[in-house]
């Protein structure tokens, strides 16, 4: 009877649901993470001023180095795989990608725990959780990009992904609704529960749809495999002797990659984009406070908040649909004008126009953060 429903429900939720469905397990965490860890840190733990200038700086440096770090070892270990070559097919991939995805989600999720729990001077915690944090948030954003484009190769299908992954990257942002019923600077213990209940949900989330989708491709593999097999079986006395290809090093890695100016200039503006994003998503309750404070109630407060979160993804939908029409990089740089717009309108008006420093807000977060996500396109 369970085997049954087990198969039963494998054979309802399509791969896009499942797909998009891990997009839910990191950002209820990650959302969570940018609004409260400066704060955490600031007011609860009370760092000094140097130890967090320190962190954030390394922080920056190990954000910068981890993406090609990173992708370069997976690409590595497909070469190294002794299926690597012309006859590694798409599933055996994709399962590769799962099984990285199983293992660095539930770790990711620990990793976000470590934040909320004072377990060593507040410069070093600071230092190491970050580190610990960005590097699994890297490998699980890079096996899950990855997989886009191992499950779809037509733009059809990879916008049919992302708008799976919109949707639940908007569900996720609810988790900013949430916390503000929890978040208490001077008592922590519910918040801490709070967090350890996202953590927990993450976990599972990742564990069952990494074992979903595991056993939906694992159907189209072990043919291949036996079919494989026979095959070197069958050719094993004619097949030419042949040198297993060298692996690539990290410093040819890199090499390859500086030769293309188009990557380059990609870099080096995604590299100001993150630092601008995060900059923003992580002082922006502190920019909330300083100025909207006197004048909007903490329940306004976090509902600007969560609407610049749940904006964004919901948004998305239709933007994907521009990109479709007129191109990614057409649509980044509409959005680009269209931050500069705002923020020089808003220069220009002051910070005494309330209500139009609250749409400013919601609606910068808004633009700020479908550039951000604009590359994942």
């Amino acid at each position: 009877m369970g085997r049954s429903a087990w198969g039963c429900w494998q054979s309802v939720v399509s791969t896009a649901v499942l797909y998009g469905s891990l997009a839910l397990f990191t950002s209820i965490l990650h959302n969570v993470f940018l609004l409260y860890y400066v704060e955490t840190f600031v007011s609860v733990y009370k760092i000094d001023k140097m130890s967090f200038w320190v962190g954030e700086t390394v922080f920056l440096i190990w954000n910068s180095l981890n993406d090609p770090l990173f992708g370069w070892l997976s690409d590595r270990s497909f070469l190294s795989s002794p299926q690597s070559g012309s006859s590694i097919t798409t599933p055996e991939v994709v399962l590769k990608r799962l099984k990285a995805l199983s293992t660095n989600g539930p770790l990711f999720a620990l990793s976000f725990l470590a934040f909320w729990v004072a377990w060593a001077r507040p410069g070093l915690q600071f230092l190491l959780c970050l580190c610990l944090y960005d590097g699994f948030l890297t490998m699980v954003d890079l096996h899950h990009s990855a997989l886009l484009a191992d499950l779809a190769v037509s733009a059809v299908d990879r916008t049919r992904l992302n708008f799976h992954c919109s949707v639940f990257s908007a569900l996720g942002s609810f988790s900013v609704f949430l916390s503000y019923s929890f978040w208490n600077k001077e008592d922590f213990y519910s918040f801490r529960l709070f967090c350890v209940t996202l953590s927990a949900f993450s976990i599972l989330g990742f564990l069952l749809v990494s074992r979903l989708l595991q056993h939906r491709f694992q159907k189209e593999v072990r043919p291949r495999q036996d079919e494989a097999l026979t095959l070197k079986e069958l050719s094993v006395e004619n097949a030419p002797l042949t040198h297993p290809e060298k692996p690539v090093t990290l410093g040819q890695y890199l090499k390859q990659l500086s030769k293309h100016k188009n990557f380059m200039w990609f870099v080096s503006m995604n590299l100001i984009q993150v630092f601008h994003c995060h900059f923003n998503s992580n002082f922006f309750p502190l920019f909330l406070e300083h100025l909207l404070s006197d004048n909007v109630s903490a329940s306004t407060g976090s509902i600007l908040l969560g609407i610049s979160f749940i904006a964004p993804h919901l948004n998305n939908l239709y933007f994907l649909t521009l990109c479709q029409r007129y191109g990614v990089y057409q649509v980044i740089r509409w959005l680009f004008m269209l931050k500069l717009g705002l923020s020089v309108a808003m220069l220009l008006a002051g910070a005494d126009h309330i209500y139009l420093l609250c749409i400013f807000i919601a609606r910068y977060g808004h633009a700020h953060q479908h550039t951000h996500q604009g590359s994942d396109v």
